[in-house]
Order: C-alpha cells, then sequence, then structure tokens
C-alpha cells in the first residue's frame, strides 16, 4: 500500500510541468529618451589601491611575550597582536617610519610608537636587528625589534 502511495505522489509531482506562458515586457529607450549616466573616475583610486598592495612595508617588526607582528607601509599598518588572535589594520601616514628615530601617537586609535635606532636582539630567534620598537595599543605595551625592509 505504501508503494502505492509513493508512486502517487511522485507522479503527481512529474505530471505538474506547467510552463509560465506570461511574457514581460521589457521597456526600451526611445531616441527621444535621455539619460545621463556620470562614472566618476576610479583610476587614480585604483591606482593608489594597486600601489599600496603590492609596495613593499618600510618597516617590520615584531616581538614576543604575548607574540606580536606589525608591518609599517608608507599610507598604513598592519598589527597583528596576542600571538595573532588580534589584528590592526590603521590607515594613516607612517612615512618616516623606517628612519633612524621615529614617533607617532594616534590617540584616537589608542595607539602609540616609538622605534629607536638602537640594536636589538630578538628573545625567541636570538637574531640582531638594527632597531628596537615599543607600541602601545589599547593600554597595553608591545616591546621588540624591527628592520627597514632592505629587499
Amino acid at each position: 500500500m505504501k508503494w502505492i502511495g509513493y508512486f502517487i505522489v511522485v507522479g503527481t509531482f512529474m505530471s505538474c510541468n506547467i510552463r509560465n506562458e506570461e511574457t514581460v515586457e521589457v521597456p526600451q529607450l526611445r531616441k527621444t529618451d535621455s539619460a545621463i549616466v556620470t562614472i566618476p573616475d576610479t583610476s587614480q583610486i585604483a591606482e593608489v589601491t594597486r600601489i599600496s598592495k603590492t609596495a613593499k612595508p618600510l618597516l617590520i617588526a615584531r616581538g614576543s611575550e604575548p607574540g606580536w607582528y606589525a608591518e609599517f607601509f608608507a599610507d598604513h599598518l598592519r598589527l597583528l597582536i596576542e600571538n595573532g588572535t588580534d589584528s590592526l589594520i590603521l590607515e594613516n601616514d607612517f612615512s618616516g617610519a623606517d628612519n633612524d628615530s621615529y614617533s607617532k601617537t594616534i590617540p584616537e586609535n589608542a595607539l602609540s610608537i616609538s622605534v629607536n635606532d638602537k640594536p636589538c636582539t630578538e628573545e625567541t630567534s636570538g637574531e640582531k636587528r638594527e632597531r628596537s620598537i615599543s607600541i602601545k595599543y589599547n593600554k597595553k605595551t608591545y616591546k621588540g625589534c624591527a628592520t627597514t625592509n632592505v629587499n
């Protein structure tokens, strides 16, 4: 008896091949109709974005306790903190980050950066870097070593 019920249900769905014969009229523009569409010139924006994404960082910094990593570009900063569980990408002018001495405070983002031309040895790897760095973000201080991107 169950099989008969299945065949009836399947047969009903298969026989419901209803076509939508209704047509929809698409309005056409006549020669007297005019529509002016202004498309903004995005070539400059695209060029800046392309350069920014392909640019190499000016300064690379990292530290431990807890682990953190930062890349300073001329127009933005990428910061990974707390062993990568939190991150920040901040668009701002960081063009002087690769100088011997650099300091910047951005109060609205609770960020303060200080780079000194003082040799530094990374705690985890023992590698020597030419600069020491201190980043204060959200009332927590991250200390480590930094190197300019010479490649």
